[in-house]
């Protein structure tokens, strides 16, 4: 009966938390865009993902947007997301329950890992479900590996040689989430009893290597296929050459936003008590934690907090880090958000160990905290992406519809400004984004809420031009005026 339970609350919850997100008719800044390119431009979407070295993810974007066609039918890419996150959270599930961990202890942290802001933004995001494969696949190389690992002979070699391409083709859609691996190798190493074949420095070793070999086969494949000319290397893969400051910014915007799990960040600071809380909460969960392993005088057990508290963190950001770009993104936090949170779980359970709790009471514990997340799993995506997205297509699309199109129609929009955005918080590039202040976004816009109207073709001696920004036009220059300063307006 625990067994279903925690099956059909892993299968089930995401879909009802996230199904306002996901069933919302809208779109974000992108989604515009690549629908007309996987319209007009085939080919041209696997040519500027390769140029970031991911073209397996320009492929998986341009087959989705193709089948897409109108924005109304993203619902079904956001859907997707869902489900490969319903199957990476049952993976995750199994493999740590039969790897020494609780059975609902596991199902909870799958759960979680599920309604992180990571997860909450790809939802969001429909083009971000090939980032949803490869953290499954991501699971699926561990796994390969874990498989095995413990025997000898053909079987082992097999294994790991199936575990380096699975990371491989992860590494070529979306590589810093095929470091989500570190979260199942991690929850694993620390709950080793030292009693396998294999020491707990050979098994953690063999993981590591073969998906840094996998992730290395995926780097050189990108790098041939640039040295070939069949892709041109974007300037955005270009390599950290200043550390310090890196590092320095790992720990001011990365780390802090991993370490307060469900709280984002915000530009206005209207949430910062709860962001500030829930970081210094985990940060003081850990100090008491390992503070209790100390008092043990476990040397093994030590040794394992010290490696997955001062250097998995910064293997988990190892593409971020090495990478000049600095995007402290939600999107790109998967793997260090998910061992924060993994962490925090095994904190909990080293600082109940030897004490008696009531399980029910444990497990009450669990339901009132997961209610909690579920509601801000809910709320965040829809009120922070869903809903200002949809206010900008609706004020578009309305438009558009009302527009006559029997002749040549010379339409101009005018670009908001984030202040005039219709939320009341916004984070960088992500939560509360305004996809029309950016003039090629709202031509893209314009043109998507053009074929919305004429699926097949203009009326017979119809067309248009569609130009963008921010100031306002004389009287009599357009025939069509799309003004989305409007949306202040829906500011609550």
């Amino acid at each position: 009966m625990r067994t279903r339970i925690c099956f059909y609350l892993l299968l089930l919850l995401p879909l009802l938390v996230y199904w306002q997100t996901l069933s919302h008719e809208y779109g974000i800044r992108e989604d515009y865009q690549f629908l007309r390119i996987a319209r007009e431009e085939q080919g041209e979407l696997v040519k500027v993902t390769a140029s970031h070295g991911r073209p397996l993810y320009g492929a998986l974007l341009e087959t989705s947007y193709a089948l897409a066609g109108q924005v109304e039918n993203l619902m079904w890419m956001r859907l997707l997301s869902v489900g490969l996150l319903v199957v990476l959270a049952i993976v995750l599930w199994r493999q740590l329950y039969h790897s020494n961990w609780g059975e609902v202890e596991s199902a909870a942290l799958s759960l979680g890992i599920v309604f992180l802001p990571s997860s909450q933004f790809v939802v969001g995001a429909a083009a971000c479900w090939p980032q949803v494969l490869t953290l499954v696949l991501a699971l699926a190389g561990f796994s390969a590996v874990e498989t095995e690992i413990e025997r000898g002979g053909l079987k082992r070699v097999v294994a790991l040689l199936g575990g380096c391409m699975i990371y491989a083709a992860a590494s070529l859609i979306y590589q810093s989430n095929v470091l989500f691996a570190l979260v199942p190798i991690t929850a694993i190493f620390l709950v080793r009893s030292g009693r396998e074949p294999l020491n707990d420095l050979k098994w953690g070793g063999t993981h590591l290597a073969v998906m840094l070999t996998g992730m290395l086969l995926g780097w050189l494949l990108v790098q041939g296929l640039f040295s070939n000319g069949v892709f041109e290397q974007s300037g955005r893969m270009a390599l950290e050459t200043n550390p310090f400051t890196k590092l320095l910014w790992f720990v001011l915007h990365p780390l802090p936003n991993s370490l307060a799990l469900y709280a984002i960040a915000d530009d206005h600071f209207s949430g910062v008590i709860f962001y500030a809380l829930l970081a210094l909460g985990m940060i003081a969960l850990f100090y008491f934690a390992f503070r209790r392993v100390q008092a043990s005088g476990n040397a093994v057990a030590l040794r394992k907090w010290k490696i997955v508290l001062f250097a998995l963190p910064f293997l988990a950001s190892a593409i971020s880090l090495v990478a000049a770009e600095r995007s402290a993104g939600y999107r790109t936090l998967f793997a260090l958000a998910g061992l924060v949170l993994m962490l925090g779980f095994f904190a909990v359970r080293t600082l109940l160990e030897g004490r008696k709790v009531k399980t029910h009471l444990l497990y009450s514990g669990y339901a009132g905290v997961f209610a909690l997340v579920g509601f801000v799993a809910e709320r965040q995506p829809y009120l922070l992406v869903a809903e200002p997205q949809g206010h900008e297509w609706s004020l578009m699309r309305g438009a558009v519809l009302r527009a006559g199109f029997n002749k040549v129609v010379r339409a101009y929009v005018i670009t908001p400004t984030a202040d005039q955005r219709s939320t009341t918080r916004i984070y960088r590039d992500e939560f509360g984004v305004v996809t029309s202040a950016s003039e090629r976004a709202a031509q893209e816009m314009f043109k998507a809420a053009v074929r919305a109207r004429f699926p097949d073709k203009l009326p017979r001696g119809s067309a248009y031009t569609v130009e963008a920004g921010p100031a306002e036009p004389a009287a009599g220059t357009y025939d069509l005026v799309v003004d989305m300063r409007k949306l202040a307006e829906l500011r609550q």
